[in-house]
């Protein structure tokens, strides 16, 4: 076998078992990840280790050489159970790396910093429920103190007023009509009658004559 088969060969295989390890996605995992579990899937089942990388890497983007490998399909895939389970075994083994420090480190750093905005959050939250039920609060005194003084002002209007009518009735029933001309006397006398009957239905009818003046201390 000349030099060229032989490199045709092993690149042939290599890319038989790089086309299977792409075929799975394995996520996360980088170009050059997917090339060392090719390599270790060729161990594995040439028994030998992959020689022709370096002319691999010369051919792989030369345009007859692409052509040539979409033309072999999956005759050259490897055959078996073995090799599926060799690529399962080592994508297993390279999700499950473990992190290294610098990353562990980043994440810790996220999470605690994720942590303070949590915490701030809920102090913020806890400060506005707290700001809107002192508010709710100062609003509903401040609401029942206009409300009581509403409610002074309206009492203190109604004993004014209730005082002036009183003076008013007083002065009228107190009012001589003697001097008057008759229009007068009729005017003045109907007031006097309708106070009268007034102080009448409140006082349960106990007065007699219409024309009875009544005071009222002021």
């Amino acid at each position: 076998m000349n030099r060229w088969s032989s490199i045709q060969k092993c690149t042939n295989k290599f890319c038989a078992f790089l086309a299977q390890v792409e075929s799975l996605h394995p996520s996360g995992a980088t170009e050059q990840d997917k090339i060392e579990k090719a390599k270790i899937m060729y161990k594995e089942i040439e028994k030998s280790n992959f020689t022709m990388e370096h002319c691999w890497c010369l051919l792989r983007h030369q345009q007859k050489w692409q052509q040539h490998i979409s033309t072999l399909g999956t005759r050259r895939r490897p055959q078996g159970e073995a090799a599926l389970d060799t690529v399962e075994e080592n994508i297993e083994v390279f999700a499950e790396r473990p992190l290294g420090k610098k990353t562990e480190k980043e994440m810790e750093r996220k999470r605690k910093s994720m942590e303070g905005k949590e915490s701030e959050i809920s102090i913020s939250l806890a400060k506005m429920t707290e700001d809107r039920a002192t508010t709710m609060e100062e609003r509903r005194n401040a609401q029942l103190k206009a409300d009581e003084k509403s409610e002074k002002i309206f009492e203190l209007k109604k004993k004014k007023f209730e005082l002036e009518k009183k003076k008013f009735e007083s002065k009228m029933m107190m009012l001589d009509l003697r001097g008057m001309n008759a229009m007068q006397q009729e005017y003045f006398h109907n007031i006097q009658v309708a106070i009268f009957e007034n102080s009448k239905s409140h006082s349960g009818g106990r007065s007699n004559s219409p024309l009875t003046p009544y005071y009222v201390d002021i």
